[in-house]
């Protein structure tokens, strides 16, 4: 699916709408809410999936899972960071920090990013956020291979996750628990 236009957030929420929509057999059936925590549910009967929406330059990546397993999802466009190691210290689990600060110069960035959209996509499967608790060992994060520039992650806790993390693989993940789309705009746009 692709996405196009000026706003591409707006843009990216239309075409997760349409996602759900062909899920549950309709618009309707596919209206979101906010919940409590500020994480993005189905209005009406949430529990039948979980979903998460990130999106970054020309990019969206949309994941969607069965009832009782919670996703998360991020991804990143690569640019250029002043210093990713202080980010890094500030932002991200420990051990992440540590293997931002320790990587090459030249291997820097990419380390980064991949932490950094791990650690977002586990914080945006709790619905915590950034500044909330960090999630525990029970959500899995997996990173991604999408298009060269980016960055992704997925993250997701429930019902299979233990069998997923054990494959820790992003076609075990795809076959057993999730769909995963990467969403892009129209050349030109």
């Amino acid at each position: 699916m692709e996405i196009a236009g000026e706003d591409r957030r707006g843009d990216a929420r239309h075409a997760l709408a349409d996602i759900l929509a062909s899920y549950l057999g309709g618009a309707r059936e596919a209206t979101i809410e906010i919940s409590a925590d500020g994480k993005p549910r189905l209005a009406v009967d949430p529990e039948r999936l979980s979903f998460n929406l990130s999106h970054s330059g020309g990019l969206a990546l949309v994941a969607i899972a069965p009832g009782g397993v919670e996703v998360g999802v991020d991804i990143e466009r690569l640019r250029p960071r002043r210093d990713p190691a202080r980010l890094a210290a500030r932002w991200l689990p420990p051990a992440d920090a540590k293997a931002v600060a320790v990587a090459p110069e030249a291997e820097r960035l990419a380390v980064f990013y991949a932490a950094w959209t791990r650690h977002e996509a586990r914080v945006k499967c709790t619905g915590a956020g950034l500044g909330g608790p960090p999630p525990g060992e029970e959500v899995v994060a997996l990173q991604l291979e999408i298009d060269p520039g980016y960055a992704a992650a997925v993250a997701f806790e429930g019902i299979g996750c233990a069998t997923i993390a054990a494959d820790a693989t992003y076609a075990a993940a795809r076959s057993r628990v999730l769909r995963i789309r990467v969403l892009k705009p129209h050349r030109g746009h």
